[in-house]
């Protein structure tokens, strides 16, 4: 008879719960955020346009949304460089601009997160360019 040793548990949640936590926690966020007209009354609607690109210049995403009243105030935007768990949160600088009363602004981003392509100690370092356009209601 041979011995067969059992398997040692994982003390930790599962990767499914991990998943389905990350998944909950998204959905909270947005429904935390509010939505434009909760937070701004008198936009009509918000354009933004997000550009994503390397430290040497190459674009590695773009992206053009415009967002309604009734839309979650929630502009997040995950980096698609060599980190991999990258993130860009552009609601709060947004939110400064508009709360300031203007209506054209732009903001940058650079990612921070340590970088798995290369030598310890480097960060990842893309580039998030950030445009928007927001139109009000006539007062």
């Amino acid at each position: 008879m041979a011995f067969y040793r059992k398997k040692r548990r994982k003390a930790g949640p599962s990767k499914n719960d991990e998943k389905v936590l990350r998944a909950q926690t998204a959905v909270d966020n947005e429904r935390a955020a509010g939505t434009l007209s909760t937070r701004f009354p008198t936009l009509r609607s918000l354009r933004v346009k997000v550009s994503i690109a390397t430290p040497q210049g190459v674009i590695l995403e773009e992206s053009e949304e415009t967002y309604g009243p009734n839309d979650p105030f929630f502009l997040e935007a995950d980096c698609p460089g060599s980190c991999g768990s990258g993130s860009y949160d552009f609601a709060v600088l947004i939110a400064q601009s508009l709360e300031t009363l203007q209506k054209r602004g732009a903001a940058q981003i650079i990612c921070s997160e340590p970088s798995y392509s290369g030598a310890a100690g480097t960060v990842c370092g893309c580039i998030a360019k950030c445009e928007f356009t927001a139109e009000t209601a006539p007062s």
